[in-house]
């Protein structure tokens, strides 16, 4: 008897192996009449029906009972097919990647068969079969986290994000997080992106910064006028003096913080995660930044869905890799129609999927941005409208427009 038979028979055989259907893909039997077989007693489960001899003898002929007879006397009394259950699905996926690969088409452009590669290995997968964990270990392991912490002299549970009050608000950045950073336009979405990920780097971490909307070499124009306190328009225009060209020059020689800029035009989620992937083998990779989600290409044909799609897909990428991804986002034009022009979740455009699969989401605001003059340093706010596992608050800064740079007020 073959694995697939044995598996079969106890699941005909033993009602505790049933509970098992729902993990099953019936795919992963080679016969067709297997296939069959798994397929009318998933749907017999679901609809919360007997599944034995009479319920089953509606879905088939009195040759195939007679079939489904044998198979089930052919059980071996092992009710926990757990593990021959992976090992099924281990060679189901096996034989199907091999498969694809062999079809791969290898007449495409480079690129083409890149991202065709990548996507055959993203649906390449397996069930997880987690089981659920027991409360006095989880706690137990979360009190050694809290003992640990507490040691370091503060309750830090990520890595630091060179900010006090986010530290203290978010924990800092956390693995398998989501966090997004969403604006109206003019409000410095990327301005503190690009703060943020300096911040960052400064600790040593390893960044990522995917700018989807503007050049490396426009990013970069940015970060010089940010790291060396220079105009910005000064740098873009070419209007340095002696003594400020002096300056760029010895800023950009001794730089001490270093992360990784990207402005591909591939701009696709499966390329996306790919990119990722391999800067983690290769650099190392512990936040990744993207400018903006609503550049990204999905392969739905409804925009709603093709945002709630790379929204997903950015949220699994963070707890794949453990990593905190840090993604920009558009809002609605409804918050300047309000007299408050504060931002709210419901401004986030074209998806509650956004907002969903978040683990934070905060909204860079200058009120300043609405007067006729604004002053050379404005008070500013990032909020924090969502934050799933602390306190929404609005965090105090200032908003230097020469230099495109968000601060802390402390």
């Amino acid at each position: 008897m073959n694995l697939e038979q044995m598996i079969l028979s106890n699941l005909l055989f033993y009602n505790d192996a049933r509970h098992f259907l729902p993990q099953i893909n019936k795919n992963w039997f080679t016969q067709d009449f297997s296939r069959r077989i798994v397929d009318v007693m998933t749907q017999l489960y679901y609809d919360n029906q007997p599944v034995d001899l009479v319920t089953l003898s509606k879905h088939f002929t009195k040759k195939e009972v007679f079939e489904i007879i044998k198979i089930q006397q052919e059980a071996s009394g092992l009710t926990n097919i757990k593990t021959h259950l992976q090992t099924l699905e281990y060679n189901y996926i096996k034989t199907t990647l091999i498969d694809r690969l062999s079809h791969l088409n290898l007449t495409k452009e480079l690129d083409e068969m890149v991202k065709d590669l990548q996507s055959i290995l993203d649906e390449t997968t397996f069930s997880t079969h987690k089981e659920p964990d027991s409360i006095v270990k989880v706690t137990n392991k979360v009190v050694d986290q809290i003992v640990e912490n507490s040691l370091k002299g503060g309750a830090l549970t990520g890595k630091q994000t060179g900010w006090r009050y986010l530290d203290k608000y978010i924990g800092g950045y956390n693995e398998g997080d989501l966090i997004v950073v969403a604006g109206r336009p003019g409000m410095g979405k990327t301005a503190i992106a690009l703060t943020l990920t300096k911040d960052f780097a400064k600790y040593n971490y390893k960044a990522l910064f995917l700018s989807l909307e503007m050049s490396n070499e426009q990013l970069a124009k940015r970060y010089l006028s940010l790291i060396g306190n220079i105009e910005n328009w000064k740098i873009r225009n070419g209007r340095l003096e002696q003594i400020e060209i002096d300056k760029v020059i010895n800023t950009a020689n001794n730089q001490s913080i270093e992360f990784f800029i990207d402005d591909d035009v591939d701009t696709s989620i499966a390329q996306i995660k790919a990119k990722a992937k391999l800067h983690k083998s290769r650099k190392g990779l512990d936040l990744l930044v993207i400018d903006y989600i609503q550049l990204i290409k999905g392969t739905k044909a409804n925009r709603e869905q093709e945002i709630a799609e790379i929204s997903r897909g950015l949220k699994l990428l963070a707890k794949e890799l453990k990593i905190t991804v840090i993604v920009l986002a558009q809002l609605s034009r409804k918050s300047e129609e309000r007299q408050d022009k504060r931002p709210m979740l419901s401004d986030l455009r074209e998806s509650g999927a956004i907002e969903q699969d978040a683990d934070i989401v905060m909204f860079p605001f200058r009120p300043a941005y609405y007067d006729t003059e604004k002053p050379d340093v404005e008070e500013a706010e990032l909020i924090i409208a969502k934050n799933r596992n602390g306190e929404c608050c609005t965090i105090p800064t200032t908003f230097e427009g020469k230099l495109t740079e968000y601060k802390e007020r402390l």
